[in-house]
């Protein structure tokens, strides 16, 4: 009987409970909790009623708002408890991609081709990138791709890692340059994971930094990066965010290098070598803010495209541009920067079994003969270059004595690799070089260009007469004749192309069109009487068989033979040339007894020394001021200057 009443009370007392809006608490999890899921135990109850024990209450979590995902963006749940207010989110996976086939697409002369691709319909993310086919390896990135920076790289240890993420941003830089892509906000134009390869932000740094240096096509590539400890973002530069902007400038540069290819006439490394310093110097001209002193700081005067495409740079778009061109070629070369006066770049580049610097910023000489010197192409650290372009050159001048190479940084953004030892020799070889000689037709010629030779002397004549080729050929090379001077121990000098002592006689001179270059005294030859110029000549005229420059306003030389008692200067002349009246080297008599000046002389004694006869004498210091004196003295009988005051 007293079971019965203790169960009754018991029955009782939970109804009570009940109805007083408890719950039970349980001891135990025995029967398991009906509210978890899976946020696990801490959370407990559904999305229409959720609770959790928070100290001295019991939260109710409810949805108060919901944002659904899409292939894109994860979508979120807010949960809110209705009793404390006390809020939870809920990450909800993205939807699926809804896969767009792209065919594929043959390549043709002008573009590359496309294996098959795919992308999102919905938010256009890539999902199966195409492989670039070409059929012309213009077209082709990776016919420009250097390796020096990433092989050094790779000497100093974790070369697996490295290497695999060096190759990510490879595959991410060439996508970029060839698919198309417009990046209307951000300039980043990939984000690269590098938290699995085990390196620090540094050596991920150092990796970003051997890859520009490697890629000099790239010229959309920005300087500036952006990281953590995990990725590292490539940027653009602004002006080529937009596809179209680099589509036009590819196509522009592509074609830019086949035409400079196509100018290369010889097959010899050496001679491509020449070539590309050559055409490079020729086409550009260093950029300079207005100011005519303060570099460019305009984004293309610090790319390819400036050198390329837009004709001015600075020392790195030479250097770069260089660079590109000898990827292109096959041939082995390295970006080179460091000091020379200011920060500067220039070139390593490897010919036979040594190693010879190239600096193309300071060959460009506009002031000097063709706009080109080369003084500085392909010598070695020592060599004694004050002679390369004139005997006037007395200065010491040592290429190391001059750039210094930044010393070796291991890792950063100031990546900086270690350089080769130099050749300790002059360049040579069984090829032939610059200022080599050779003969053809009994003239002997110099290579002073990469499709240029000089006139440098004079074998034998036929019928008295000395005719000027416009070109020759030699080992299956053309050469334009485009100088007419002498080289004495391979350099460049002032003198006659036919020595008194050569027993040759020349009675007249033919100059072609293609000769736009005459050094002081190459055609003081005494038994000379009539130098005639070619009609179509850009630079050079004869009246009455005396050499002009074209508009007359220069007189170059009256030829030592010529048989005339007075010599009337036209009035179009303002100046006359060193050793315009004289031998030079010689006390030869002219037979002229009388020279009248015509009315707008204003001296003589102006002299070339490779900077052209200009009436900029002053600049370049090459005038002789007892010209007059000289020449009177090289008249014959009792000659006289009529129209000056002696």
């Amino acid at each position: 009987m007293k079971s019965v009443k203790f169960l009754l009370l018991i029955i009782a007392l939970v109804l009570a409970i009940s109805l007083c809006g408890c719950e039970f608490l349980f001891a135990n999890d025995d029967f398991g909790n009906p509210y978890e899921d899976e946020y696990g135990s801490d959370y407990e109850g559904t999305e229409n009623g959720e609770s959790n024990d928070s100290g001295d209450h019991e939260c109710n979590f409810v949805v108060v708002s919901e944002e659904e995902s899409t292939c894109s963006v994860n979508g979120k749940k807010i949960y809110e408890c209705i009793v404390c207010g006390e809020s939870k989110e809920e990450s909800l996976p993205k939807t699926n991609h809804t896969p767009v086939i792209i065919p594929s697409v043959e390549p043709t002369n002008s573009a590359p081709g496309k294996t098959e691709s795919t992308y999102c319909g919905v938010c256009g993310y890539v999902i199966v990138k195409p492989q670039f086919v070409f059929l012309d390896d213009f077209l082709n990135p990776e016919s420009y791709d250097g390796d020096y920076a990433l092989n050094s790289l790779l000497s100093l240890g974790k070369a697996d890692a490295l290497k695999a993420l060096y190759e990510r941003i490879d595959a991410e830089a060439d996508y970029f340059h060839i698919s198309g892509q417009t990046l209307f906000e951000s300039n980043t134009f990939a984000t690269i994971d590098y938290s699995d390869l085990g390196l620090n932000s540094d050596e991920a740094i150092a990796v970003w930094s051997a890859y520009r240096i490697d890629h000099p096509l790239y010229y959309w590539f920005s300087s500036e990066i952006t990281y953590t400890s995990k990725i590292i973002n490539l940027n653009v530069e602004n002006e080529y965010k937009d596809s179209v902007v680099r589509s036009n400038y590819n196509s522009e540069i592509y074609s830019k290098v086949e035409t400079i290819v196509d100018k290369i006439n010889s097959k010899t490394i050496y001679l491509t070598l020449l070539s590309l310093h050559d055409i490079i110097i020729y086409d550009a001209d260093y950029a300079y803010e207005s100011d005519g002193v303060t570099p460019s700081d305009a984004t293309e005067s610090h790319n390819i495209i400036g050198v390329l495409l837009n004709g001015f740079g600075v020392c790195e778009l030479y250097a770069k541009t260089y660079q590109m061109l000898l990827n292109y070629c096959g041939i082995e070369n390295i970006y080179a920067w460091g000091y020379a006066g200011e920060a500067h770049a220039w070139n390593l580049v490897k010919f036979e079994d040594g190693w010879y610097w190239c600096d193309l910023t300071w060959d460009d000489t506009p002031e000097f003969m063709f706009g080109v010197s080369h003084r500085y192409f392909m010598v070695t650290d020592y060599q004694d270059l004050s002679g390369q372009d004139g005997p006037w050159i007395s200065s010491v001048d040592e290429f190391i004595l001059s750039h210094t190479p930044d010393a070796k940084v291991d890792s950063g953004i100031k990546y900086t690799y270690a350089l080769p030892s130099r050749s300790t020799t002059p360049i040579d070889s069984s090829d032939i070089i610059l200022r080599d000689t050779f003969t053809v037709d009994n003239l002997r010629y110099a290579v002073i260009g990469y499709d240029s030779v000089q006139l440098v002397g004079v074998d034998s004549v036929i019928g008295g007469d000395l005719i000027i080729p416009s070109s020759v050929t030699y080992n299956d090379s053309v050469f334009k004749v485009v100088s007419i001077g002498v080289i004495k121990d391979g350099l460049l000098n002032i003198g006659p192309i036919v020595t008194p002592d050569s027993n040759i006689t020349i009675d007249k001179i033919y100059i072609p069109e293609s000769v736009s270059f005459i050094w002081d005294n190459a055609l003081n030859i005494e038994s000379v009487s009539y130098i005639d110029v070619d009609e179509n000549s850009k630079y050079f005229a004869s009246l009455s068989g005396v050499l002009f420059t074209k508009d007359k306003s220069i007189l170059i030389k009256y030829p030592c033979a010529m048989d005339l008692n007075v010599y009337n200067i036209p009035d179009e002349t303002k100046w006359i040339a060193l050793g315009a009246f004289r031998m030079y080297y010689s006390n030869l008599d002219l037979k002229v007894e009388q020279i009248v000046l015509g009315e707008n002389i204003k001296g003589a004694g102006i002299a070339n020394y490779g900077y052209n006869y200009s009436e900029n004498y002053q600049e370049y210091g090459n005038f002789e001021e007892d010209e007059w004196e000289k020449i009177e003295s090289y008249l014959s009988g009792d000659a006289i200057i009529i129209g000056k005051n002696w």
